[in-house]
């Protein structure tokens, strides 16, 4: 049976009867937009096959200390196998339903946005991440089955769709989710032993290289000319969607599904609870551990000045430089 859930959003439509370009830079990444589309049925290589062992981790690199863990090593091979093909369905779950939530936003921004060019733009962003739903989801279905969103991601796409002001929804989807997502598609390239998901992520990274663009080229001409309320109203909002999945309570979050799959494959919780706070929980491995936010995302917002000495200290309470 289909699940559907409604959200309320507040949204402004703006008609445009001026048809010339008037921000170039737009206009040629529409071009450029244009150039570069791909057919999620005929593009990509359905007819090789997936080694669930081999699909790999998606967000460190190809090294994960999960697999170093002693009640790991004492798994029967075929439950790592079962292990692995759930946690990587997991993983890639969460970036299918953060498509759909950017094919949602990029519907939007054609109808909000002011100018020709951005909504040429952003009218193929909306093909493109329809494209993304496309792809995902066949290849989540191969290896195990589509897992249900996280709630601190499901939280930040609602408040990216239900934003009173386009340059929020802008700065929340093409800045920060977009970047965390072609950072981590850079991880996952790195990462995986799949042929097939290697050119899946190649292929989407490739575009979600231009939808950052576009808020970046969007947003240093528009945030400068904004009122200095509803600026900070945009600064604050970017700090909110960090702190969303950069908080401390994301980390709790992230760990509830995992310890129910090891449970759902025979592992000792507790032990395995005990092991990963004693091996992981340290200040050393703490420091070690690749910070997507702190890579991708906070260049991405100092770019287009949106890190103020005003919200400067919310970042660095989340652990991240500034």
């Amino acid at each position: 049976m289909a699940t559907l859930e409604e959200i309320v959003t507040p949204l402004k439509t703006l008609w445009r009867f001026d048809y010339d370009s008037n921000v170039k830079a737009l206009r040629d990444l529409y071009e450029l937009a244009k150039k570069e589309q791909w057919n999620a049925a005929t593009d990509v290589p359905w007819e090789l096959e997936t080694d669930p062992a081999r699909v790999g981790t998606l967000d460190m690199g190809g090294e994960d200390p999960i697999l170093e863990m002693d009640f790991i090593k004492e798994l029967p091979e075929d439950k790592r196998v079962d292990l692995a093909k759930r946690r990587s369905a997991w993983q890639l779950s969460q970036f299918l339903h953060g498509e759909q939530g950017a094919m949602l936003c990029a519907g939007q921004l054609v109808e909000t946005v002011p100018d020709m060019d951005g909504k040429f733009y952003a009218s193929t962003q909306v093909i493109d991440e329809a494209r993304h739903v496309e792809v995902f989801h066949r290849y989540v279905k191969r290896l195990d089955r589509v897992y249900p969103i996280m709630p601190n991601l499901k939280a930040l796409l609602n408040a990216v769709l239900g934003a009173e002001l386009w340059q929020m929804k802008c700065v929340g989807m093409q800045v920060i989710a977009e970047s965390l997502a072609m950072g981590s598609f850079k991880m996952m390239k790195k990462g995986t032993g799949d042929e097939l998901l290697r050119q899946i992520v190649e292929l989407t990274a490739q575009d979600e290289a231009r939808h950052v663009s576009y808020g970046l080229i969007y947003m240093k001409e528009e945030l400068p000319k904004m009122a200095e309320d509803e600026r900070n109203a945009v600064e604050d909002f970017a700090l909110a969607g960090v702190g969303l999945l950069a908080g401390p309570d994301n980390e709790a979050a992230l760990g509830a599904p995992l310890l129910q799959m090891m449970g759902e494959v025979g592992i000792d919780v507790d032990v395995a609870v005990a092991e990963m706070a004693a091996k992981l929980a340290t200040p050393e491995a703490r420091a070690s551990r690749f910070n997507p936010f702190q890579e991708y995302v906070v260049p991405q917002l100092k770019r287009i000045d949106l890190i103020t000495e005003r919200t400067a200290p919310g970042y660095r309470a989340m652990g991240l430089e500034v």
